[in-house]
């Protein structure tokens, strides 16, 4: 998952009614659960769902696997008038107003569903209109991988908490080496947008004002100029090496191929750096200068629909999906739960420490796609500011003032 496609409705009084009731659930019922999941993963999932349909007899939980088709599959069922029950989610924006809002109960049971024990910002990026549309299934935050033998062998010192960009740069340009085309860093030419929103964030700034209102200012602003000349700055002195310019070797290849002491990504990158066998460690974000760091949060989610004929079935599956005892099976996603990750020791393991860490710090900021219906647009201006700024290693206030102008038209 090393680029993800990113990216509302009362519920009706007789949903409302079959929801706030404690009615037993019917004989033979089938839900559906549509998932994107394959493989090892789906096996997960079908173990949830049998564990679930061994507490509640005559209940049928058939798991869809719609694969790379997802959204394609989603939309035709959606359209037909026959969605799934249940369903993975991630585009909010883009579904809530086919999908049930949770709010109400969620606080109906609250204390059943030990709500506190899962961090707020995770609902949070679920939220359209202020309005919840899903219970997390599992997340990652952004983290900064390095390799611990490259450190070594350079005499350079490993990162420690509350670094800044300033000693990563001093620290990447020790590792130049043109012979052996070794790098420091990378940066990204071509940045998945929903993910570089993080060190506007970091940096004091935001692509989009909170409502939605308008880009300039934001998107343009002092501190986003700054960011991105940091960035051109780096592949400039050659303290990294830009990446989405030329060939496509990725970030990832050349962590594993150990030619880049550093690598900054998420919790997706790192079976394949298991697998490449490199002696790595784990960092958080750096920061610029003091000021808080912020990492973007990558999350699943599990929504209903509004069609559903049992709302009643479909939320109980979803908060049985929340529960510790799914939580736990669900061994190849961060816990959504703090209580799980601190009884599986995650949040003392200095491998996975840091996104943990990166989670509590987080939930300050939602993402740019959640605020305005036209974000989709607008962000192609903003990804050739970013392009044509690492292309040229600088003018970043002309290309991202461009992108502002261009995106205007989008905002009315």
């Amino acid at each position: 998952m090393k680029k993800h496609l990113k990216q509302l409705a009362m519920v009706t009084a007789v949903a409302s009614m079959a929801l706030g009731g404690a009615s037993a659930v019917s004989a033979e019922e089938v839900l559906r659960f549509a998932t994107w999941n394959s493989s090892e993963n789906l096996g997960i999932l079908q173990e949830i769902s049998k564990r679930f349909e061994a507490d509640n007899p005559g209940v049928k939980v058939q798991v869809e696997s719609y694969g790379d088709g997802y959204d394609k599959k989603l939309i035709a069922a959606f359209g037909a008038g026959n969605p799934p029950d249940v369903m993975y989610m991630w585009n909010y924006p883009k579904y809530h107003s086919s999908l049930m809002p949770l709010d109400e109960l969620m606080a109906r049971d609250a204390e059943e569903m030990d709500l506190e024990d899962i961090p707020a910002g995770l609902i949070n990026i679920t939220r359209v209109e202020g309005k919840a549309y899903g219970i997390p299934a599992g997340f990652t935050t952004h983290v900064v991988y390095y390799n611990k033998d490259m450190f070594a062998a350079a005499g350079v010192a490993e990162p420690v908490a509350g670094w800044t960009w300033a000693d990563l740069r001093a620290k990447a340009a020790k590792f130049r080496d043109k012979a052996s085309k070794t790098y420091g860093f990378a940066v990204e030419a071509k940045p998945d947008p929903y993910d570089y929103e993080q060190f506007f964030w970091s940096n004091g700034t935001r692509f989009i004002a909170e409502d939605g209102s308008t880009v300039d200012g934001y998107m343009n602003s002092p501190e986003a100029v700054e960011v991105l000349t940091m960035f051109a700055e780096m592949a400039k002195n050659e303290e990294a090496t830009v990446l989405g310019i030329g060939d496509n070797t990725s970030g990832s290849a050349l962590f594993k191929g150990s030619k880049l002491a550093m690598f900054q990504s998420a919790m997706w990158s790192k079976g394949g750096i298991d697998k490449a066998g490199i002696n790595y460690g784990v960092a958080m974000l750096p920061a610029f200068g003091d000021k808080p760091v912020h990492s973007s949060i990558g999350a699943s989610a599990m929504s209903i629909a509004k069609a559903t004929k049992n709302p009643e079935l479909a939320w109980k599956f979803v908060k049985f999906f929340a529960s510790p005892e799914a939580v736990k099976l669900r061994e190849n996603d961060l816990p959504i739960r703090t209580s799980v990750a601190e009884e599986m020791e995650l949040t003392s393991d200095p491998i996975f420490q840091p996104f943990f860490e990166m989670l509590a710090l987080s939930d300050r900021e939602s993402n740019a796609f959640l605020k305005h219906k036209n974000w989709g647009k607008i962000q192609t201006n903003l990804e050739r500011a970013i392009e044509a700024t690492m292309i040229e290693k600088g003018n970043a206030k002309k290309h991202l003032d461009s992108a502002v102008a261009r995106s205007k038209r989008h905002l009315k």
